[in-house]
């Protein structure tokens, strides 16, 4: 073997080892990364999530046991570039940070210039690859053929069991699971008390989220208007530097919550997902942006009348 080709091999482990923890990461919480798809402003891929965890896992498998390395480089390079193209629409448009690349392995600390370095390194890596690489036409081995079908097959159980589908961004408050239940009967007992007396809005959001950083102003108006008696906030919150950013930017007023990501998607699988308790039940969920406290009572006008707080 040539040293030119053994040069070539050490990129395709390289190419493929960076696949397949970039999609373990994503299959050990298919969820989460079905979430990051519809921040980023795609919706309509939602559902594709596990097809794409899945394809990476693939393909870092195929590179790694170095089965026609030449087809899937030009397969990685193609991936690659579209990876990196939506998240630099997603940082630019939507100001999100997190590129999701290694899922719950490695939450997103990296500055998105270092991010999108790596990816050009590794594109440019995909493309030498891919040119160089001399065509063969080789018999895989049984070994391989089994390695191949465990890794996938194990793959593939993993992602359907974390995969859930974000509920609708429009769900109506009567058909969510926790419409009109007491508060103790529900997750969020473990992170707020209440008082029969008193109304209640829990507010609970991300730090990249787009939506939630839109609705934050709304909510901080319901406190000003008195429309309610407490507004309590719930962060989804994986990273200091996001939080920081936010403080820097929002200068909260009003008590926030943090809470480990896992945590959250007990209480909500999209965001924003506003809580309206009174008499220690839950009256009203909005899933989506929050709207302001005149809307909102609009809306809810026949379970409340004119004034929440009646």
């Amino acid at each position: 073997m040539s040293v030119e080709k053994k040069i070539l091999n050490v990129y395709a482990i390289i190419i493929g080892l960076f696949f397949i923890v970039s999609g373990i990461g994503k299959a050990l919480d298919t969820a989460r990364f079905t979430i990051l798809i519809s921040q980023y402003g795609f919706d309509s891929l939602m559902l594709l999530s596990p097809v794409i965890v899945l394809f990476e896992i693939l393909i870092g498998v195929l590179l790694i046991l170095l089965i026609n390395p030449k087809r899937y480089a030009m397969l990685s390079s193609i991936l690659l570039i579209v990876f990196t193209i939506a998240f630099t629409y997603a940082h630019f448009t939507k100001g999100i940070n997190d590129c999701g690349c290694f899922g719950t392995i490695q939450p997103s600390k990296t500055p998105f210039s270092l991010s999108i370095l790596r990816n050009i390194i590794l594109i440019g890596m995909s493309v030498y690859l891919w040119i160089k690489y001399p065509k063969e036409k080789t018999e895989i081995t049984r070994c391989k053929k089994i390695i191949l079908l465990i890794v996938m097959s194990i793959s593939i159980f993993i992602t359907g069991l974390t995969f859930k589908l974000p509920s609708s961004i429009s769900s109506k408050t009567e058909t969510h699971k926790y419409n009109n239940k007491h508060i103790k009967d529900t997750e969020l007992s473990k992170y707020i008390k209440t008082s029969s007396d008193s109304t209640y809005l829990v507010f609970c959001f991300s730090y990249n989220c787009p939506h939630c950083l839109n609705s934050i102003e709304n909510m901080r108006h319901f406190r000003k208007s008195k429309t309610i008696d407490n507004i309590i906030s719930i962060v989804a919150n994986d990273n200091k530097e996001e939080e920081a950013i936010f403080n820097k930017n929002f200068q909260p007023d009003f008590p926030i919550i943090n809470i480990p990501l896992i945590e959250m998607q007990e209480l909500t699988d999209s965001y924003p997902a506003t809580f309206f308790i009174k008499n220690d039940t839950i009256k009203v969920v909005k899933i989506g942006d929050l709207s302001s406290p005149f809307v909102f009572i609009k809306s809810y006008k026949t379970i409340f009348g004119n004034n929440l707080n009646n």
